[in-house]
């Protein structure tokens, strides 16, 4: 019995282990594993943006790749579509026809002329053809006004050549054409100054300070058109100055504006200090049959000063009078 347990142990023991069997294979898929893990390893130690880099290149070098076999592609095909056509045989139909000049804007002398002396309806003819030419709006604005002045109508083509030639406010037949405008019927006068206030830019401004101080009817009406911010704003520092001195509540407030008024005043400025120094002949003391002193007698000198020094850089005002020693 001994001898058979022995046996029995024998068989069930275990053969040796050979290479290339279970165990060997077990030897070797365990140093493979290694090798796996070490690798993920190696990966999972690696930065994230040295992974970003190194995908970001292989796409740009794939991009870049593309794009040169397709530039080459469209490059063949143009070179191909040139000598084909050089190739061919010209044609009437494909010859470059030489662009057309564009009409000139300006009207021909002789046509303005001759419209011109036509009348009205062959001016209006004309202007229908030439709409861009300022000629032709001076031309009509000189017509309506010739008397009896149809002024509508003048101030229209004068609106229209200021549209074309904003230069024109300088012109005296425009300047003189909407001042006579301002005086004639409620209709016209109304858009005569509401052309200088917004249409004339610094000759506007002028207008409207000389009726601003004449004696029309639109003087209060253009006193306030002319204060008006927009107005003063597109005005010359001359007017400005004469404009202030003007409506300067005193002597005080006029003092303060002399020196800017030696600097930049004119004409109109002179015309707005002399009398304030020039004493009346009658009107005061007893019986008022004295002498009046002047407005602001206390400053006269400065004032003096101020128009001696105006008239030296723009010349004699024909208004202003030398001042007389005030009391």
């Amino acid at each position: 019995m001994p001898a058979q347990a022995s046996g029995t142990s024998a068989r069930q023991a275990s053969p040796p282990e050979r290479p290339g069997t279970q165990a060997g294979t077990t030897t070797v898929l365990g140093a493979g594993g290694n090798a796996s893990g070490s690798r993920a390893s190696l990966l999972a130690r690696t930065p994230p943006a040295a992974l970003w880099l190194v995908t970001g290149a292989a796409a740009l070098v794939a991009v870049v790749f593309a794009a040169a076999l397709l530039r080459d592609g469209v490059s063949l095909s143009r070179l191909e579509a040139a000598s084909l056509a050089e190739r061919a045989p010209p044609s009437s139909s494909g010859l470059r026809r030489p662009v057309a000049p564009r009409p000139s804007d300006a009207v021909p002398a002789d046509e303005l002329a001759t419209a011109t002396a036509g009348g009205v309806l062959a001016l209006e003819a004309l202007a229908s053809r030439y709409p861009k030419d300022p000629a032709i709006f001076r031309a009509l604005m000189l017509r309506h006004a010739l008397p009896p002045p149809y002024h509508a109508a003048a101030l229209a083509a004068v609106k229209r050549l200021l549209e074309l030639d904003p230069g024109a406010a300088a012109d005296d037949d425009v300047k003189r054409i909407v001042s006579s405008a301002a005086g004639g019927p409620p209709e016209a006068a109304s858009g005569a100054l509401d052309l200088m206030a917004s249409g004339m830019g610094s000759h506007g401004a002028d207008l409207l300070y000389e009726l601003a101080v004449g004696s029309s009817a639109l003087k209060e009406r253009a006193a306030k058109r002319l204060a008006e911010a927009a107005v003063l704003g597109r005005a010359t520092p001359a007017l400005r100055v004469a404009h202030e001195l003007r409506i300067a509540p005193s002597c005080k407030a006029r003092q303060a504006l002399l020196a800017r008024a030696t600097t930049d005043g004119d004409r109109r400025a002179v015309d707005v200090l002399a009398p304030l120094i020039t004493s009346k002949g009658k009107g005061c003391g007893f019986l008022g049959m004295s002498r009046c002193a002047a407005a602001c007698a206390s400053i006269a000198g400065e004032i003096k000063a101020a128009i001696q020094a105006i008239e030296a850089r723009t010349g004699p005002s024909p208004r202003a009078a030398d001042a007389p020693a005030s009391r």
